[in-house]
């Protein structure tokens, strides 16, 4: 979870500068030349903000109210505060998402709010946001685009260079600091599977006329394959054959005589 966090917050930093660059607008006429810089500077501003004042002052917020009343607020407050940083992002230039995403950075772990306040909004983030979402995307997605062998030929190439170069990198560094082999290789199993995050970054790059139709197609497949992988990769990882020191019994029998289940 730590790397998978970690890459997202590249991911999301590596979109800002990128929307940036190209002045915040899709389809819109671009601003004066110093457009660029004033994008990027808020947005460090607001990141600043977030991260140096906002979570201090919540933090002491939630040392005042108590466990109890501190958690009664988070679901209100979480989604309040949500809206607005991604209010904020998006008048500055940056993509929404991007402010929400910071401000679930800046909530603080301190006294289980951020967990308390997860509890209260994943189940309406899960059960009716997020399919929604992958609906929508699935509706921006046209395979018929795909045409031909090598439009397919590129597909598997993408597929291929996505699990591999994460799989790799990650394999490379989670052994060479002492992980187990099979731990290392299911980290990078779990790291090269693409999610939300990534559906979200492609139908901004599409919404921004970054990506065409057929582009945007063939990393759509790449994330809905390489997350469809995962789970036989990872499952062919951790299945154990029978040995002669590997008991095929589920009890496994203690000093006492008495069985515990293994």
């Amino acid at each position: 979870m730590a790397a998978a966090a970690v890459n997202d917050v590249f991911a999301w930093v590596l979109l800002a500068l990128a929307l940036a660059v190209s002045g915040g607008g899709g389809g819109e006429p671009k601003g004066p030349p110093l457009a660029p810089v004033y994008i990027l500077a808020s947005g460090a501003a607001f990141v600043a903000f977030m991260l140096g004042a906002l979570r201090p002052l919540m933090a002491r917020l939630a040392r005042r109210l108590g466990p109890d009343r501190a958690g009664d607020l988070a679901c209100t407050g979480a989604v309040a505060c949500a809206l607005l940083a991604g209010a904020a992002t998006d008048a500055i230039g940056v993509h929404p998402v991007f402010g929400a995403f910071v401000f679930g950075l800046a909530m603080p772990r301190e006294g289980g709010l951020a967990e308390r306040a997860g509890e209260k909004v994943a189940p309406l983030v899960s059960g009716l946001m997020l399919p929604l979402y992958f609906a929508t995307s699935g509706l921006h997605t046209d395979i018929d685009n795909v045409r031909g062998a090598a439009a397919w030929g590129m597909v598997a190439l993408v597929v291929a260079v996505a699990i591999g170069g994460k799989f790799a990198g990650t394999f490379a560094v989670a052994a060479g600091t002492g992980m187990p082999r099979r731990e290392a290789a299911a980290l990078g199993v779990a790291m090269s599977a693409k999610g939300l995050v990534e559906l979200i970054v492609l139908n901004i790059g599409k919404e921004r006329k970054v990506l065409d139709d057929t582009t945007f197609a063939i990393f759509v497949i790449m994330a809905l394959t390489t997350t469809v992988l995962a789970t036989p990769f990872m499952t062919a990882l951790y299945r154990r054959t029978p040995t002669a020191t590997t008991p095929e019994s589920d009890d496994v029998e203690l000093k006492g005589g008495d069985a515990c289940p293994a």
